[in-house]
């Protein structure tokens, strides 16, 4: 499967006020965090976040760049 238009994502919306949220890459999890000056940083969770609070997204608003 091919994307053929790059999508832009509002990282102030997708993350909803919040300084880090987690991603599911497969079936491996990892953490986006907004530092304090404003930048992003993505890492690989150390271990598995089961047992953690997770509300789904709705990943459908994406703009075509």
């Amino acid at each position: 499967m091919q994307c053929l238009d790059l999508r832009r994502i509002n990282v102030e919306e997708w993350m909803q006020g919040c300084k880090k949220v987690i991603i599911q890459h497969g079936s491996r999890p990892y953490v986006l965090t907004i530092t304090r000056r404003g930048k992003l940083i993505l890492t690989a969770a150390d271990t598995p976040l089961t047992g953690l609070p997770s509300k789904p997204i709705n990943s459908g608003n994406h703009e075509p760049v």
